[in-house]
């Protein structure tokens, strides 16, 4: 392997890599299967106005509050892996100043960005400041137990589902019950997080948590510039909200999310990734899992390109202009699942340890700025110039954009940031591959229509739809147990190993 000779790695260590990274993406695609109750009471049940302040305080305030952590996660989840001294108690301790960062930055948004009344300002802050605590402790988990991290947010998101539930469809269809649901199943799940991490915690000494925090900020130099580029893109319904309103927020945040259910599961799979490469330098078996991953959801969303306004449908019928875009949304999620492999890779391969690593990261960061200053840049011109559009017309540009944002940034990392044998088996096996494999999933899709039209009775629509869509999946599966022998061995080995965990 280029610029890595030794690597050595035995059979049980990459089926290793296969039971973890795929089992963390069976439970979390669980998780957001049970996550969808939440959605589509949010969907149904809240304003449009309303659900685009949502979306917007928990999707995009989140993001510039939380710039610390985006800063030093990196750090955190390395340092862990790599079992420093004091890396958990110096997690902690920045975990609970993220939080206060978080609340402050919240109120100061919201009030300027919504003008909303003071307690929802107020109880949405507080629902930040735990989404941040949260996000904090879950790298803590991610990187050292990694079959746990999918635990807890199986038990996140079904906490989640369930008080949104309550709060919002059996209560109060009200923006401040949504936020007061956040809050509760935040506090939950950080709690298990600390639970699970108690003896982690106990084993590990403080003394030098002054020196690692030291150590993060001096690193931050390389990961800051990432920072900042990371942030661009979410500019997109910051800058979508006052030029063109929030109706086309509302059905951005929809049409964009049709795809999250698979794609965060298969990110979250993926992102097992990164500590495998670091430890291992295995990059063959870390991409032929991106290649496994990208199986596993293709039928789903080609069924869905397939048939979309069954899929708007289910959210809420009032955005069935905006079927177009889910398409193209749903293509995106392909490639962004492909980009995601390929940085999680990339990232492992960086061999340095600790804050040795800076140089690297900072070069990886500065080529990384090229995607999403085109995507934010040509948003904003067409937003600007091109106003009298029709809403319809508007969200499907924005989808265009948004696809070829993630086919510049794959490019990129494959291009500069991978090793040799790695880009040509990505441009020459792995690209073409997923193409054939999505276009025989979209001809099984023809003829495997929904069963009835398209209803805006939600359990009618998801029969309608989902039954034949599974029906699709299962020969999918099928046709490539047959034809691809590496798939084939690969779930004999998990089958011999009796658990995914």
């Amino acid at each position: 392997m280029e610029n890595y000779p030794n690597v050595s790695t035995s059979k049980e260590q990459k089926i290793e890599a296969v039971r973890i990274s795929i089992g963390r993406m069976v439970l979390y695609l669980l998780a957001l299967l049970v996550n969808i109750i939440a959605v589509i009471v949010l969907a149904r049940k809240l304003l449009p106005q309303d659900y685009a302040i949502f979306q917007l305080a928990t999707k995009r305030i989140i993001s510039y509050a939380t710039i610390p952590l985006s800063i030093f996660s990196i750090w955190i989840y390395r340092y862990t892996v790599e079992n420093h001294e004091s890396s958990y108690y110096a997690s902690i301790l920045f975990s609970f100043f993220q939080a206060s960062i978080s609340f402050i930055i919240g109120l100061i948004l919201l009030f300027l960005y919504t003008r909303a009344d003071l307690l929802l300002i107020a109880v949405a802050s507080l629902s930040l400041g735990l989404q941040a605590f949260f996000r904090s402790t879950r790298v803590v988990v991610d990187a050292a137990r990694p079959l746990k991290m999918a635990l807890l947010e199986l038990f996140y998101r079904s906490s989640y589902a369930f008080f949104v539930f309550v709060f919002v469809y059996v209560i109060s269809s009200s923006l401040l019950y949504a936020f007061i649901a956040t809050i509760v199943s935040y506090f939950l799940s950080s709690s298990l997080a600390l639970f699970w991490l108690k003896d982690k915690i106990g084993q590990d000494r403080p003394r030098n948590v002054g020196r690692i925090i030291k150590e993060w900020v001096y690193g931050s130099q390389a990961t800051i510039i990432g920072v900042i580029i990371g942030l661009i893109p979410t500019l997109d319904a910051m800058v979508a909200y006052p030029l063109i309103g929030s109706l086309i927020v509302a059905a951005f945040f929809i049409t964009s999310s049709s795809s999250t259910l698979l794609k965060e599961s298969t990110n979250v799979g993926l992102r097992y990734l990164h500590s495998y490469v670091l430890r291992t330098g295995d990059v063959r078996t870390a991409y032929k899992n991106v290649e496994v991953s990208l199986i596993i959801v293709l039928p789903f969303i080609a069924y869905g390109v397939m048939y979309p306004k069954y899929v708007i449908y289910i959210y809420n019928p009032i955005y069935a202009w905006a079927t177009r875009a889910l398409s193209i949304f749903l293509i995106s999620a392909m490639v962004e699942i492909l980009n995601n492999g390929i940085s999680q890779i990339a990232v492992g391969w960086v061999r340095e340890r600790g804050v040795e690593a800076t140089k690297k990261f900072a070069k990886m960061n500065i080529f990384s700025i090229v995607s999403p200053l085109f995507y934010i840049s040509l948003l904003f011109l067409f937003f600007s110039f091109f106003k009298s559009f029709s809403l319809s017309t508007l969200l499907l540009i924005w989808s265009i954009i948004y696809l070829f944002r993630f086919v510049i940034s794959s490019i990129i990392n494959t291009v500069y940031f991978l090793p040799k044998d790695a880009r040509k088996y990505i441009i020459k096996e792995l690209v073409p591959k997923i193409i054939a494999y999505f276009l025989l999933s979209v001809v099984i899709s023809y003829f495997l229509r929904p069963i009835g039209p398209p209803s805006t009775r939600l359990l009618i629509d998801a029969k309608v739809l989902v039954l034949p869509g599974l029906a699709e999946a299962a020969i999918f599966y099928g046709v490539m147990l047959a034809i691809n022998k590496s798939i084939r061995n690969n779930l004999i080995d998990l089958i011999k190993k009796r658990s995914l965990y």
